[in-house]
C-alpha cells in the first residue's frame, strides 16, 4: 500500500530522517516499527483505560523513511455498539499527543510549541496536549519500548534524526526531530534511573575527651576528640537515660571541657558515586558509658 493511498485515512506516522541519497537497513527499521507500535498501544491504554487498543502498520514509504500505522480501539463491554459502528475512531489529540509522546526524549527541555510547531492548535487544545503527554511518559511500559525504539535505530549510522506524529500530507514531515547525537541514553533521552539509596550503621565504642557539651539543648551536637587523633567528632546526644541524669542533676560528673569519656556510636552512612559517606547528622551517642550515671 502506498502513501498516496492512506494519505486521506487518519493515521500516525514514526518518520526516521536519513542522510542525503541513503535509504534505511530495512531491518532496523521494521524493528523500531514494532517499537514504536507497542509504545503507541500502551500509551493509547495509559491515557484512557477504558479502551482496548490495537494498532495496524499500514504503510512505509519507498526508502522506509515514513512509518504510517492506524490506531483502534473498542469499548470493553459494549458488544452492541461495537456490531453496529465497529472500531471507534480516535480522536484527532489523542492520537497527535501519543504519537509526540513515544518519540519525545523524556528529559526534553524545549517547549511543546517547540515540537508541535505551527500544527494549529489552540491553546486549550495544547493544555489537553500536555495532559496526554505527561500521562502516557510516565507510563512504565511506553518508557520501555521508547528505549527499545532507539536502541534499534541507533545501529543504523544512516538514521539523522527520529520524529512522530500525524501527517496531513504525502511530504509530512515533523515540525521537529530529535537528532541522531540524542539517541543514546546517555544522551540524557531516557530519565536516568538512580540507584536505591544504599545506607548501612555502623556502632563504635570509643574513649573521647570532651570538647564541648551543649548543657542549653543537651539534645542537640556535643563535640569530642579522641586523644591523639586530629579533628572532631560532632555527634547528637541520643542517650535517653543519660539525658535524664543530666537533668537530675545525677550525672558523676561536674560537666566541664576536657573530661574523658567513653561513648557508643551510632554513624549512619550512605553510599554516594560508590563510596561511604556519613550522613548529616548521621552521629549520634546512643549510649555514655562514662562517667556513670545514678
Amino acid at each position: 500500500m502506498t502513501v498516496a493511498s492512506v494519505a486521506e485515512q487518519e493515521l500516525v506516522s514514526l518518520y526516521l530522517d536519513l542522510k542525503p541519497t541513503e535509504e534505511v537497513d530495512l531491518e532496523v527499521a521494521a524493528e523500531a516499527a514494532i517499537r514504536w507500535s507497542r509504545a503507541l498501544k500502551a500509551a493509547a491504554a495509559a491515557v484512557n483505560p477504558e479502551y482496548e487498543y490495537r494498532v495496524q502498520l499500514v504503510a512505509a514509504e519507498p526508502g522506509s523513511k515514513r512509518w504510517l500505522a492506524k490506531i483502534e480501539r473498542s469499548a470493553i463491554n459494549q458488544a452492541a455498539k461495537q456490531v453496529k459502528a465497529g472500531w471507534d475512531e480516535v480522536p484527532l489529540i489523542l492520537k497527535a499527543g501519543i504519537a509526540l509522546a513515544v518519540v519525545i526524549p523524556l528529559t526534553a527541555k524545549p517547549t511543546l510549541d517547540y515540537w508541535t510547531g505551527n500544527d494549529g492548535f489552540s491553546e486549550k487544545q495544547k493544555v489537553e496536549l500536555r495532559e496526554i503527554i505527561d500521562t502516557s511518559s510516565a507510563d512504565s511500559a511506553v518508557k520501555t519500548y521508547k528505549k527499545q525504539m532507539y536502541t534499534e535505530v541507533q545501529r543504523d549510522r544512516n538514521i539523522t534524526g527520529v520524529g512522530g506524529g500525524v501527517p496531513d500530507r504525502d511530504n509530512w514531515r515533523p515540525s521537529e526531530l530529535v537528532p541522531a547525537n540524542q539517541f543514546a541514553m546517555g544522551a540524557g533521552l531516557f530519565e536516568i534511573q538512580d540507584e536505591p539509596e544504599q545506607e548501612k550503621t555502623a556502632m563504635q565504642e570509643l574513649d573521647v575527651i570532651l570538647v564541648a557539651p551543649n548543657l542549653d539543648n543537651p539534645k542537640s551536637t556535643w563535640v569530642f576528640r579522641q586523644d591523639g587523633i586530629a579533628g572532631y567528632i560532632r555527634a547528637i546526644m541520643s542517650d535517653a537515660k543519660f539525658l535524664a541524669a543530666l537533668e537530675q542533676s545525677s550525672v558523676k560528673e561536674a560537666f566541664r571541657t576536657h573530661i574523658p569519656m567513653k561513648i557508643r556510636l551510632q554513624i549512619k552512612q550512605v553510599k554516594v558515586n560508590g563510596d561511604w559517606k556519613v550522613k548529616n547528622r548521621g552521629r549520634s551517642v546512643v549510649e555514655v558509658i562514662s562517667p556513670e550515671t545514678g
